[in-house]
């Protein structure tokens, strides 16, 4: 499997993001997750493992309690690709 492009996590994380965002806020590269987008905490992890689980990577918690935006997230998901 090739390394994926920041825009294929982008457009992945905005997947997964779906069914946590009923009431289709934009997401964007800054979007907050859990500000703008309206995230719960255990909403927040779901989308973590299903990242963690496509990608088959290993995101630390530490790292995740950092994350804020979209764009912070598929930046963070990209460089554990690598």
């Amino acid at each position: 499997m090739s390394k994926p492009t920041r825009k294929e996590i982008h457009d992945k994380i905005c997947e997964l993001l779906k069914p946590y965002n009923p009431k289709n806020h934009p997401i964007k590269e800054n979007s907050g997750i859990m500000t703008d987008l309206e995230v719960d905490s255990v909403a927040v992890f779901d989308l973590v493992m299903g990242l963690e689980d496509f990608y088959d990577v290993s995101i630390p918690m530490e790292l995740i309690s950092d994350i804020r935006t979209v764009g912070e997230l598929s930046i963070a998901v990209k460089e554990l690709t690598e």
